[in-house]
């Protein structure tokens, strides 16, 4: 047997040198994934901020408009006693320094005691508690009555004539200025004061009583229609515009209007006493048919005192009051707090007028089964 001579032999040794392997690349970490409730809570703190910094903007914006609207004509803001006045003063002109006021109030509208809706209203309230405030103001030496309204209801023109005399019960002077119309209940309150000027143009008097309701009867009858009603007495639904008015309920109706017209034609008679305008010449002349007139025939009949205008009516409160031009002139404006605004509460104070086209006439306004100091038509 043969040998092999590979058998036992070692292996021959490589004497290069190996070459490594190149390492591999280098992976970069991976950053961790989000989680869900981190994502959330940043976007909520995000949304937060935004609504703080709006809401900071809101108030800031607020608050400026708020003193803007205090101090907008030099305004001064009154003694508000312990709450009693509701009204701030805004200096129109005048003396910024004097103590002495001539205090200017706005009538304009037809006179209700409620706010307006499609027409400027006139509202015997807050006319009322302004003359309140002027009279328990030691300062106020005038006040101007500035008119422009063709009456109202009766009750509410004769709620401000009744404020009227008790500031001229505190040696108050009281001017009336008469603008475009001061007609009826505008004429009833305007003679309670101690001087009336009026435009040359101004259209006054009418001087009566007037109550509407709508009678439909025909047209129910057309349209096979029937009014029931149940009533406790003859009287109660005198009104009704389903039939016509009997005697009786026509005779009521007059009683009281008389009634009302000669209250009025009482005060006008008592306002107009340094004119000798009696009761009897108001009722046998044209002065109480009814009629209306134009400034200049009111003077002439002696309704006014004087032709002019409120710079007129401005320099006869100086006069009357005695104050030798040391005074200022102010006007009221609701105090409103910072609540009022967020809620839109003082846009019931600057209401906006809306005509509407075939609605010129004041009666418009008028509802049935209230007395009314309106001139008919205009």
């Amino acid at each position: 047997m043969s040998e092999n001579p590979d058998i036992g032999q070692p292996e021959p040794v490589n004497t290069q040198t190996q070459t490594a392997p190149p390492p591999p690349p280098a992976v970069p970490p991976q950053p961790e994934p989000r989680k869900k409730g981190k994502g959330c809570l940043v976007l909520c703190m995000i949304i937060f901020v935004c609504i703080m910094v709006i809401g900071c903007f809101t108030a800031v914006f607020a608050v400026g408009c708020y003193i803007a609207s205090s101090f907008a004509g030099m305004p001064e803001i009154t003694n508000l006693e312990n709450g009693k006045n509701k009204y701030a003063e805004e200096i129109v002109e005048g003396n910024y320094f004097a103590s002495n006021k001539i205090v200017v109030i706005d009538i304009r509208g037809v006179i209700m005691n409620a706010d307006g809706t499609f027409y400027q209203v006139a509202n015997s309230s807050k006319i009322c508690e302004e003359l309140e405030q002027a009279r328990r103001d030691d300062k106020v030496k005038a006040v101007i009555l500035r008119l422009d309204t063709p009456g109202g209801e009766v009750t509410a023109a004769d709620m401000i004539h009744h404020k009227v005399l008790q500031l001229r019960g505190e040696d108050k002077k009281v001017i009336a200025c008469m603008e475009s119309v001061a007609a009826s209940g505008g004429y009833y309150i305007a003679v309670g004061c101690d001087y009336i000027i009026a435009h040359r143009l101004t259209t006054t008097g009418s001087i009566g009583v007037i109550i509407e309701t709508t009678n439909y009867q025909k047209l129910f009858n057309k349209l096979g229609l029937q009014s029931e009603v149940y009533k406790s007495g003859e009287m109660k639904d005198m009104l009704n515009g389903a039939r016509p008015r009997t005697e009786a309920e026509k005779e009521l109706v007059q009683d009281i209007i008389q009634e009302v017209y000669n209250e009025f034609v009482e005060i006008v008679a008592e306002g107009r006493k340094s004119k000798n305008i009696t009761a009897e010449k108001i009722k046998t002349t044209e002065i109480g048919d009814g009629r209306i007139f134009s400034g200049k025939k009111a003077k002439e009949l002696g309704l006014v005192d004087e032709l002019g205008f409120f710079e007129d009516a401005l320099f006869k409160a100086n006069d009357m009051a005695k104050l030798d031009r040391n005074y200022k002139v102010v006007t009221y404006k609701r105090v409103f707090s910072l609540g009022d605004i967020f809620l839109g509460s003082k846009a019931a104070d600057n209401k906006i007028r809306i005509d509407v086209p075939g609605m010129k006439s004041w009666t418009n306004m008028v509802e049935p089964g209230k007395f009314y100091l309106l001139p008919s038509g205009l």
